[in-house]
Formats: structure tokens, C-alpha cells, sequence
């Protein structure tokens, strides 16, 4: 886009009269930092995709967490990719060398890997000020479930939170959950919510994570498809948050998470409608209105 051309300039006008600051050479600059529509698409969504782009850019973010915030207001644009890769840390290639599945079979090198997943669990659990707030508040409410439900299950808060976070890390990794009360207490779900017929379909070799088709996912799945269902999140992730208690959350906060999430959940709805026949076709609707969330809590 360049600022001397007539649609530029038809553009900006349009934003103006709309009540925005935008100047021809404003969407020439965003243009080039990848921030403008995926083509092609009317002239209306340009005219709504750029004045959502001047609201987010008023507030001095830089161009990646613009392009993330944009995709979980429902509008894509070329720099959504790269930007969910960069918080991931992922390569924009695939690796060279696939790692193979952790062994965790009986005997020494099963114990070893074990040792490892469980020593994982035990620094989440340490500290958590490197995590986004939003997923440091998450663990808080988790744990704060578990610590609630301790006594009735007569083990200790970090002990349930601990084999919560291993059985978590397994899945992903591609292995079966194996605890379900440490699950439901940590979810804020009564003792067995979760039946033995529900954990073996948890564990169903066809909902078996594959971490190189999870990651692979961030780098193939259609951007619109991405910013789609990130907007879908950002709908829902309030009524998740009330019901795991999560205190003092910003809508902000989840803006800034949903877009992250978002190919992983495309990648794992692809799982269960591979699993279950009846599993529904039709993509997560928006959720219904939002609900308030709780306050932060009072230290």
C-alpha cells in the first residue's frame, strides 16, 4: 500500500470521517509492518480491519502483540504467524530431527525420563513469574482447587498440584493421564466427576498427542481459520476463568493469550472429530454474554 494511491487516500478519508486519526501515510506504515487485512477481502472489512489496527496502535504496543490482539478481536493479517511463533519460541521452520516420544516403559530409562517430567512439574510449581499473567493467574486459581480439595483426599496441596501438572505434561507428551482425582481436584470438579469409562476415552490413542503435528500446526493452519477461533476463545475464555476462579483478570490479558492457543485448539478439535463420530462439525459458535469476572483477590 502506498500513500499516494487513490484507494489510500480513499481509505483514510473514510476512516476519518468514522472519527479516526489515520493519514495516508499511517496505513502506509502499517501496510509494510504486515499489519493490514489478508487479501483480498471488501472494502468495509479494510475500512473495520484498519480501525481496529489505530486503536491498538494508539496504545504504543509493537507490531507483534498488535498483530496477536488483532487476531483475538476475529481479523488476521500476515504478521499473525510470525508473531504466535516468536512468543512460542518456535522455529518458522520444522526441526531437521524429530525427538522421539519420552520412554517411560518399565526400568531404568523409563525411571530417568520420569524423574524428568516430575522435576518439570516441580519448577512450574516453584515459580511462576516467567509465565504470561494470565497463565501465572491460571496456576494461582489451580492450585488454590487443589489446596481446598486436600483435605477430603488427605494429601497435601503441592503433592495433588504435582501430579496434576505431571499428568498434564505426559499427555502433551504423548502419554496417558493417570490421576484422575489429582485432575478433577485442581479443575475445581467434585471427586469422581471423571468415571473410569471418561479417562480411558481421555487416554484413546486417537486423542494421543503427536508434539511435532501440535507445532506444525502453528505454522500451516490458515490465518483467518487462526484469528477465527481466536476470537471464538476470547468469547468463551471468561465463562473457563469463572469456572476455574481465577481472580483479577483483564480482558487485555486474554487478548493477548487466546491468539497464542489458538492453533493448538484447532489442532486438538481436529483430534476429537477424528475420535467421535458425533462430535459436531460446525465451528465453536461465539459465547453467549460475557460473564463478570471475579475480583482480584485481596492479599
Amino acid at each position: 500500500m502506498k500513500r499516494s494511491a487513490p484507494d489510500t487516500k480513499r481509505l483514510a478519508k473514510t476512516l476519518v470521517n468514522m472519527g479516526r486519526t489515520v493519514t495516508p501515510r499511517k496505513l502506509e506504515r502499517w501496510s509494510h509492518e504486515d499489519l493490514g487485512p489478508i487479501d483480498p477481502v471488501p472494502f468495509s472489512d479494510i475500512v473495520r480491519h484498519y480501525a481496529e489496527v489505530d486503536v491498538l496502535s494508539k496504545r504504543g504496543l509493537d507490531g507483534d502483540l498488535v498483530a496477536r490482539r488483532l487476531a483475538a478481536r476475529g481479523f488476521a493479517c500476515p504478521r499473525l504467524r510470525g508473531a504466535i511463533l516468536r512468543e512460542l519460541g518456535m522455529s518458522a521452520e520444522p526441526p531437521y530431527v524429530i525427538p522421539p516420544l519420552i520412554d517411560l516403559s518399565d526400568g531404568p530409562d523409563g525411571d530417568d525420563a520420569f524423574a524428568t517430567v516430575e522435576q518439570m512439574a516441580r519448577d512450574m510449581l516453584a515459580d511462576t513469574k516467567w509465565m504470561p499473567p494470565l497463565m501465572e493467574k491460571v496456576v494461582r486459581a489451580l492450585y488454590r482447587n487443589a489446596t481446598e480439595r486436600a483435605q477430603p483426599l488427605g494429601e497435601s496441596a503441592d503433592s495433588i498440584f504435582h501430579s496434576f501438572l505431571v499428568n498434564v505434561l505426559l499427555h502433551v507428551m504423548g502419554h496417558d493421564y493417570y490421576n484422575a482425582r489429582a485432575f478433577e481436584a485442581a479443575i475445581g470438579a467434585d471427586r469422581g466427576s471423571i468415571s473410569v469409562d471418561e479417562m480411558d476415552a481421555m487416554n484413546s490413542p486417537k486423542l494421543r498427542i503427536s508434539l511435532p503435528a501440535f507445532e506444525e500446526a502453528h505454522r500451516t493452519l490458515p490465518l483467518d481459520d487462526i484469528a477465527s477461533i481466536a476470537h471464538r476463545l476470547t468469547t468463551w475464555a471468561p465463562h473457563l476463568l469463572t469456572y476455574l476462579k481465577v481472580e483479577g483478570v483483564d480482558q487485555i490479558e486474554i487478548e493477548d493469550m487466546t491468539p497464542i492457543f489458538a492453533p493448538g485448539a484447532i489442532y486438538l478439535v481436529g483430534l476429537l472429530r477424528d475420535a467421535f463420530d458425533d462430535f459436531p462439525d460446525e465451528p465453536l459458535p461465539l459465547a453467549p454474554t460475557r460473564p463478570k469476572l471475579p475480583a482480584a483477590a485481596s492479599e
